[in-house]
């Protein structure tokens, strides 16, 4: 099962002007809270879930189309939103290079958060 968590419009404005990965993942940690959830796919593979809620991919095809989504999303995944692996939990950014692990960004009673260093 995947979860996705959409930014928000404002927030996919600005990750689209960010100049280089890094200032990428530094924005996304930044405004974590701007992101919601969106729907969660009935796959085990990010790529396809990616394609089965309408992201732009490689991996259309009509098996990914038929891929269960609950609720049904409110608008097409994009780059810029998070993907989140069930059960592990594995918090992951679609962007157009891949998907990048966001090491620093939990996810727990349905909610995204930066991790706290104690």
């Amino acid at each position: 099962m995947i979860d996705v968590f959409n930014a928000t419009p404002s927030l996919l404005t600005k990750l689209q002007q960010a100049a280089n990965e890094r200032s990428l993942l530094q924005l996304v940690v930044k405004h974590i809270r701007s992101y919601e959830f969106s729907t969660k796919v009935d796959s085990d593979e990010i790529d396809i879930a990616f394609a089965a809620t309408g992201g732009i991919t490689r991996w259309v095809n009509s098996d990914n189309l038929k891929i269960k989504c609950e609720p049904m999303p409110n608008r097409r995944t994009t780059f810029g939103d998070i993907l989140i692996e069930q059960p592990q939990g594995y918090v992951n950014l679609a962007t157009p290079a891949g998907f990048i692990p966001l090491v620093d960004v939990v996810y727990s009673l349905g909610q995204l958060s930066v991790k706290q260093i104690n």
